[in-house]
């Protein structure tokens, strides 16, 4: 089951991954809105998607920001390919960059992030804390993070989602994220939750 979980949502590929990216299109509407309005992006920001998929998220923050750039990275080529055709005249003014690459090796970026956020990606990371504390040093200080999950097996349930979301929030604490706290959705067929923390100024 998780094999082809990988293959639909993780690392898309080949034809079952270009239907996974057309179904996260979908699926991930409202996921990417609500996690969106939790960060508050404004147009001077400097954002990192990990896991962009078919990159409706960065669509909708390229119409936002104006001085700022958001940046993602995603394993999946087909899902790279997806986003670009998406983006592609956000890309050509210089507001959008893509990168083919895993949150385990991290493209080397040239400044810092205001905002970082996944949404569906965190189950596929390998050691979530130790990625969290890499993703916190490419932060300014006081800047947010938000990681979203809506649990999609079979037997997931509003407990479940609940049980994964305090399980995000300890991730965030031992990872030296401060001011962390636990948003909520309700959605079908299960809740949405968001661990939202602040990178220490200090």
């Amino acid at each position: 089951m998780r094999n082809i979980l990988q293959n639909f949502f993780g690392r898309p590929q080949g034809f079952l991954g270009s239907i996974g990216g057309r179904i996260m299109a979908f699926t991930n509407k409202e996921l990417n809105e609500w996690t969106l309005s939790l960060l508050n992006i404004r147009s001077s920001d400097r954002v990192l998607e990990i896991g962009f998929g078919p990159g409706i998220a960065v669509e909708k923050i390229s119409n936002i920001i104006k001085e700022g750039i958001i940046v993602g990275i995603d394993p999946s080529e087909i899902m790279l390919s997806q986003a670009q055709k998406r983006n592609e005249v956000a890309i050509s003014e210089g507001k959008v960059k893509l990168h083919l690459a895993e949150i385990e090796n991290l493209p080397v970026f040239d400044e810092t992030f205001d905002k970082i956020f996944s949404i569906n990606s965190i189950i596929f990371w390998n050691q979530p804390i130790k990625r969290l504390k890499d993703l916190r040093k490419l932060m300014k200080p006081n800047g947010l993070i938000a990681i979203t999950i809506q649990p999609r097996s079979k037997e997931a349930n509003n407990e479940i989602a609940l049980e994964e979301g305090k399980k995000l929030v300890q991730y965030l604490k031992e990872a030296g994220f401060s001011q962390i706290h636990l948003e909520v959705k309700e959605m079908k067929p299960v809740l949405a939750v968001c661990a939202i923390g602040v990178n220490p100024s200090s």
